[in-house]
């Protein structure tokens, strides 16, 4: 289920580019993700426009999504993935935020990237900072999930006057003491994705995978599908576990007496990630740290519980 209804009564932007992708030279891989990235958000009543921005430190082409109205709200979505994965939620926050939801480097229709040599945290920081400079933002919340999440708590801590809230949408990327002893083949030794493979990939992400639609598994398909996405997960899992001995968000807990933004973390009692008291715990080291648990929801928990996830973002914005 899609949300959004209500946002019929404003005026809608076209989702369109306003610049050419560097990337984009007819493929029809390109083609097909635009396409399906389209149909997905007219099935969630995402209204709005894409265009891109050129960060400066590092030099980066980054593909940017914008809708909504009212104060900004930056969302940064999870490890391959796309902006696109946001889709039910923007469509239901649109109409209560000025969203601006890019695709990560190395994801969706940004420049690709190998991360194999990239230092993760800072490029975090650096990009984070220079997205806000060409949005001109100069201070604004930002909502993240997974390594998304990542980028959202060492953005905070490195610039908090510039985030205003920090909301984390499931457990931030490895958030327990321990790497998992599972650590997949790189999808570059696995057999091409198919629509049912994708949909398993689901099942491991949510509490029940029969709640994402037909169009976000078309779109997340054609996403792996995009050249250069393969490179951009596998380099990324590989470099993480090679620079963080100690776990990313784990790593991160000595530093959240420190977190002066206010920040709500929320998990699903059925995130991958690992049992909620990860994310509790992490609440109760920062200062002004909340903790909401998201019952039947997986890691993607705005798949599993749009409205509620919707809810307890909007609430916590809005200070409510």
């Amino acid at each position: 289920m899609c949300g959004g209804g209500a946002l019929a009564a404003r005026e809608v932007i076209a989702l369109q580019s306003t610049s050419k992708d560097p990337n984009e030279s007819g493929d029809s891989a390109i083609e097909a993700y635009k396409q399906a990235e389209k149909r997905l958000f007219k099935t969630c009543d995402v209204q709005g426009r894409s265009f891109y921005v050129t960060v400066r430190k590092p030099t980066l082409r980054l593909r940017v999504f914008e809708g909504g109205r009212g104060e900004p709200l930056v969302m940064i979505h999870g490890g391959g993935a796309t902006l696109a994965e946001f889709a039910p939620l923007l469509g239901l926050l649109e109409k209560d935020f000025h969203i601006y939801a890019p695709d990560r480097p190395g994801c969706g229709l940004s420049q690709m990237l190998d991360y194999s040599n990239i230092p993760i945290r800072q490029q975090a920081v650096d990009c984070m900072s220079g997205l806000f400079d060409q949005l001109g933002l100069k201070r604004a919340a930002v909502a993240g999930c997974s390594i998304g999440g990542y980028w959202a708590l060492v953005f905070a801590l490195a610039a908090p006057e510039r985030v205003s809230k920090v909301v984390l949408l499931g457990g931030p990327a490895a958030p327990a003491a321990h790497w998992p002893e599972r650590n997949p083949p790189p999808r570059s030794q696995q057999p091409p994705p198919t629509l049912e493979s994708t949909r398993a990939g689901y099942r491991f992400l949510m509490a029940n995978a029969d709640r994402a639609s037909q169009q976000m598994i078309e779109t997340m398909l054609a996403a792996a599908q995009i050249p250069g996405a393969t490179l951009g997960w596998d380099s990324l899992n590989s470099g993480a576990r090679k620079q963080f001995p100690i776990p990313m968000s784990y790593a991160l807990r000595p530093e959240l007496k420190n977190l002066k933004v206010p920040t709500l973390f929320i998990m699903g009692d059925k995130d991958m990630e690992g049992p909620p008291t990860l994310a509790q715990d992490m609440a109760n080291l920062a200062p002004t740290g909340r903790f909401e648990l998201v019952p039947d929801s997986g890691h993607v928990i705005w798949l599993d519980q749009p409205d509620t996830v919707a809810k307890l973002t909007r609430n916590f914005l809005q200070g409510r």
